[in-house]
């Protein structure tokens, strides 16, 4: 995905000059194209990127607009740099090309620097959903203008924000910050729990021990229902014995979890909502990096996915990230 942004400047003046024996009309003066690029689901907590591109044969590049149907949490807006690729090392090369970047409501804008060179410009413009936004369309409208007046738009398509909710990097350590709430996708104390009235919300236990009853057992979220694994821990004074549903996965990723590069694919609101958990138990034991469990808690209310982003033997903690969504 990354390089396919850099064609947009050399795709918007070749339109421009194509057929240059020829009388250029008006219209053809000013081009501009769109390219989204981040391919996961839209949801609150990240963001979705655009790259702008526009160019001019005659005069130079005034401004930039952006205008969505919903407007975006703190962070949208365009970046002041302008992109092109380094042919030899492949990488992304930026530049500052735009100045006064504003984003008010649901418009977003920015002015060209004043630049001999700024014939045509990349500009990276991020949406970052609300809290308001989620189960909801957005869709983008985008428009610049050069110097001598005229001005040209492009339509992005509809894209659906997701109803999930996201949080990325929960620490999990055993004796510690060990019980989970999927309703707070958060991990507490002991002391926590019981000191703030918690017991109601907790849905798995995280444990590490490097064997149980001589087979290797490792990193695990455990339900407090489960009589077995627990047994050497002192749960929370009222915390019920709920039978949360944990079905642990090896094969299942997710990048926006993960947040880092790697591979392209998602955890979307469909996975969470049609997840059978046919096989699933009241634990998951073994956990590595790179692995995790769909959970659903045991009133029916969440269900997630818990995505291992990295365990530590001599700490014994787990760093998890976690996708939600609210069933009823």
């Amino acid at each position: 995905m990354r390089q396919s942004s850099f064609l947009l400047i050399p795709a918007v003046l070749a339109l421009l000059t194509t057929g240059c024996q020829k009388a250029v009309e008006p219209q053809q003066l000013l081009k501009n194209d769109l390219l989204k690029k981040t391919t996961g689901p839209a949801v609150v907590g990240d963001r979705i990127e655009f790259a702008y591109a526009i160019g001019t044969l005659e005069g130079d590049l005034k401004n930039v607009r952006a205008e969505a149907t919903v407007a975006g949490a703190v962070g949208t807006g365009f970046s002041r740099n302008s992109w092109s690729t380094n042919y030899t090392t492949g990488v992304d090369m930026p530049r500052q090309t735009a100045t006064d970047t504003l984003t008010t409501g649901t418009v977003s804008t920015a002015n060209i620097l004043d630049v001999a060179t700024n014939k045509a410009v990349t500009l990276r413009y991020y949406y970052y959903p609300s809290a308001d936004a989620q189960g909801k369309d957005v869709s983008f409208r985008f428009s610049g203008t050069s110097s001598t007046g005229k001005e040209v738009s492009i339509q992005s398509p509809t894209y659906r924000i997701s109803s999930m909710d996201m949080k990325r990097s929960i620490v999990l350590a055993d004796g510690a910050k060990a019980y989970v709430s999927l309703a707070d996708m958060t991990a507490y104390t002991k002391a926590e729990v019981e000191q703030n009235n918690l017991a109601s919300k907790i849905d798995f236990v995280y444990v590490y021990r490097p064997t149980i009853n001589t087979f290797a057992f490792g990193h695990a979220l455990v339900a407090p229902s489960n009589p077995d694994y627990l047994k050497d821990v002192t749960l929370p004074t009222g915390l019920a014995k709920p039978r949360t549903l944990l079905d642990k996965r090896v094969d299942v990723k997710d990048a926006q979890l993960r947040g880092t590069a790697g591979f392209d694919v998602y955890i979307d609101d469909i996975d969470l909502q049609q997840t059978t958990f046919t096989n699933a138990a009241d634990f998951a034991y073994g956990l590595a990096a790179d692995q995790g469990a769909f959970v659903k808690s045991a009133d029916g209310t969440y269900a997630a996915y818990v995505y291992v982003n990295a365990v530590n033997n001599t700490a014994k903690t787990m760093t998890v990230s976690v996708k939600r969504l609210k069933l009823k």
